[in-house]
């Protein structure tokens, strides 16, 4: 089954682009929605306890950290109206994300309040913790996006897949969109034609290679227009801090991110002079 909105930008009124195909019941176990505050993010289960999402999900449009109650897991459905949900009882944003700047970093874990279910035999929801693919995967190959990928001002369609091929780093940061803000940890990929280039309203999404998690979707600046990739954050370069997050008991504090006094500039450290002076060169000519 075809998916098909216009996307375009007409006296300020944005109507998202998708193509893609709706999924069938089971055919991604491991994938979820997060609803809250009228906004739907990915969620990838680790486990019975926790699931991957973007750390821009953790946070309201003016940068406060969102209380746990705001959220509502949906697991095993394609259809989220179809089940309940189950609540959050704790999340972890990556210490070092800062939204001001360029999505670095851009990957949480949430806790959910209740164990997640996890392979039942049917009639029960299909839900299995997702394997991942730690390797590097080749320019130009194909992966397939998992998501929803539909705002809320429109009625819910079914989860959806869509193919998505590999960008090298080195083109994707040469698009004015990107302006080489893509790290070592993050990957792009997308198409070079105007379709099937993912919207901003997935973030979390899951990025299978392999038939496994090789990324979540970060951020998109140009929905659905030709050469405008959606930007991946790669699942092997935080595996130990994913880790680290699953066994921590503590209760962030809340308020905005980043904290009063964190500038930020600790997610730089480390990056060579000269990707940073090529990345203001390239802001500057964009």
């Amino acid at each position: 089954m075809k998916i098909f909105l216009a996307s375009l930008l007409v006296f300020g009124l944005a109507i998202d682009l998708v193509v893609s195909q709706a999924a069938l019941p089971g055919q991604f176990p491991s994938h979820g929605a997060l609803i809250f505050q009228g906004r739907i993010c990915g969620a990838t289960v680790l486990n019975n306890r926790h699931v991957l999402s973007a750390a821009s999900c953790g946070l309201s449009p003016t940068f406060e950290r969102l209380p746990v109650a705001a959220y509502t897991l949906h697991l095993g459905v394609v259809n989220i109206p179809a089940t309940p949900g189950m609540g959050i009882i704790q999340f972890y944003i990556h210490e070092e994300y800062n939204p001001h700047h360029e999505h670095w970093n851009n990957i949480a874990v949430f806790r959910t309040a209740v164990n997640i279910l996890l392979d039942l035999p049917p009639p029960a929801p299909q839900i299995s913790a997702v394997e991942t693919y730690n390797r590097i995967v080749p320019d130009e190959e194909n992966c397939v996006l998992v998501g929803w990928n539909a705002p809320p001002q429109h009625t819910l369609i079914p989860l959806q897949h869509q193919v998505q091929a590999i960008f090298s780093r080195e083109y994707c940061n040469s698009l004015p969109q990107v302006a080489g803000s893509v790290l070592d940890s993050m990957v792009c990929a997308g198409s070079i034609l105007v379709n099937p280039n993912p919207c901003p309203n997935n973030p979390g999404g899951a990025l299978y290679c392999h038939g496994r998690l090789f990324a979540i979707m970060s951020h998109n600046r140009q929905c659905g227009m030709p050469n405008a990739p959606g930007v991946y954050t790669q699942y092997r370069f935080y595996e130990n801090w994913i880790q680290v997050q699953m066994n921590r008991t503590d209760t962030p504090p809340a308020g905005p991110t980043p904290p009063p006094g964190h500038s930020g500039a600790e997610s730089i450290a480390g990056i060579p002079l000269f990707t940073l002076l090529a990345l203001l060169v390239l802001r500057l000519l964009a």
